[in-house]
């Protein structure tokens, strides 16, 4: 590996920033934990969810007596994003906005139109907490929900006979695939060809090593079993077999979150010498335990621990909420979104100027319509004025949608407003970022703070 020399932080590339929510200092911080799945390891997510989406629909001909026909179902990376909700008891996929009201719906492959939503989610904001609802809160929820619009698709059309609720439909969906993960067969296929499935970061091993140097103590945290941490992690890290665990003064697997920041028990030792990609040869990686075992092995507790994580309530919340831990969600897509703003920032900044600009046509129209003695000829070159302006609008927000999921626009926005995942990630994250290493680029004495947050009277007066 080159040595790395550190940049300047206005050179680093939009997509490779750390965002932040709330002031971050990291002097104050005493050890940095992370996640191991889709935070550390960062999947090849095209060649992992194609193979989930492939062995779960054969374990549904095979377990829950499926036609074969649903074979014929098609794998589309596009069908589904983080945040999309799934409605058991109409079969639909859902975006909300931030306030949890219904802004799109998918049945099958067919968008609801608005009056459709407007008749079945009339209520308005949502109770996501019943059994009704399943939120794709990780990565590995996507092949659940593509399978899903599929048997929807067929069930719609007549196309099978699926003679099931779409809430069974989706249990049974839900139910094989943590069967799979459950029972080994999907993790031993991946061990058994990791160059396919995952994809090495040149820079974590650094970024590892850089933090350690600054006296942070480092450890583990993940759901994943010890023999599948090991492989992974011996793969992504490289060296002698087992070296990797020498980064962390503690790992912790099939550690149960949320769960683990509840009360509970202290985690049991990995037997020592008994895996060979996991050794345990200090004595410091366990099976279980729950926050405050983690606490009391690294004698630091509290926002003294910032914690890396990629799932918004098993890692970011529950952290945040249970023990008062500092955190950074890794929100991979984020590079992807990033790196298209920037390239259409123009195109955004011309929409946020026609956003102005409309409201003042509007405002001079509401006027003159209620004036005695309107010119009719002013009147109407106001409105073809705003028509014009619409029209503008109308195909700079084409283009800005382009760039995008084709279903379902961008992961963090719906329309003018933050989509539900993007206000959670504004909510539950101090700071968030694409991938762990991102981290290089910054001292490892970042005072992170937040920009100025404008109430819509300041920035009208900013702006004008």
């Amino acid at each position: 590996m080159t040595e790395f020399v550190e940049p300047r932080i206005g050179s680093i590339p939009p997509q490779r920033r750390i965002f932040t929510n709330r002031n971050l200092r990291m002097e104050s911080i005493e050890a940095i934990g992370f996640d191991m799945d889709h935070t550390l390891a960062v999947y090849n997510t095209k060649n992992f969810n194609h193979l989930c989406f492939d062995l779960a629909l054969e374990r549904l001909i095979s377990d829950h007596g499926y036609d074969p026909i649903i074979r014929t179902v098609r794998w589309d990376p596009d069908a589904v994003i983080r945040g999309l909700i799934v409605d058991k008891d109409n079969g639909n996929l859902l975006k909300l906005d931030a306030y949890n009201h219904v802004t799109r719906a998918r049945r099958g492959f067919r968008f609801l139109d608005k009056e459709e939503i407007r008749e079945v989610y009339s209520r308005g904001d949502l109770r996501l907490g019943s059994d009704r609802y399943r939120v794709f809160d990780t990565l590995f929820d996507m092949p659940e929900g593509c399978i899903f619009s599929g048997l929807m698709e067929l069930k719609e059309t007549g196309a099978a006979a699926l003679n099931r609720s779409p809430g069974q439909i989706y249990d049974e969906i839900r139910k094989t695939v943590d069967t799979m993960h459950a029972d080994g067969t999907l993790k031993a296929r991946i061990i058994a060809d990791l160059p396919r499935f995952f994809i090495p970061d040149p820079d974590l091993v650094a970024t590892l090593k850089k933090i350690s140097a600054a006296g942070k103590k480092l450890f583990l945290l993940t759901n994943s079993e010890a023999d599948y941490t090991g492989a992974v992690m011996n793969y992504l890290v490289g060296g002698a077999d087992g070296s990797w665990e020498e980064l962390f003064d503690l790992v912790i697997c099939f550690s149960c979150k949320p769960g683990f920041f509840l009360p509970g028990k202290p985690g049991v030792p990995v037997e020592a010498d008994t895996l060979p990609l996991l050794p345990n040869r200090k004595g410091h990686v366990f099976n279980g335990g729950d926050c405050f075992f983690l606490e009391k092995v690294l004698g630091i507790e509290g926002d003294e621990i910032l914690y890396f994580g990629d799932h918004t309530y098993g890692d970011i919340l529950s952290s945040k909420k249970s023990v008062g831990w500092r955190t950074a969600m890794i929100v991979p897509e984020v590079e992807h979104e990033v790196e298209n703003l920037w390239l259409l920032r123009d195109q955004w900044q011309e929409v946020a100027s026609l956003e102005d600009e409309l409201d003042d046509l509007v405002l001079k129209q509401d006027q003159l319509e209620v004036a005695e003695d309107t010119d009719k000829k002013q009147l109407d070159e106001l409105k073809e004025a705003i028509g014009d302006a619409l029209g503008r609008r109308s195909r700079l927000q084409k283009n800005l949608k382009a760039a995008y999921n084709p279903y379902w626009d961008s992961l963090f926005r719906e329309g003018r407003a933050s989509s539900r995942l993007g206000r959670q990630t504004m909510e539950f994250a101090c700071i968030y970022t694409s991938r762990v290493s991102n981290f290089l680029n910054y001292p490892e004495d970042k005072f992170f703070a937040r920009h100025l947050e404008l109430q819509p009277h300041e920035r009208w007066a900013l702006n004008s």
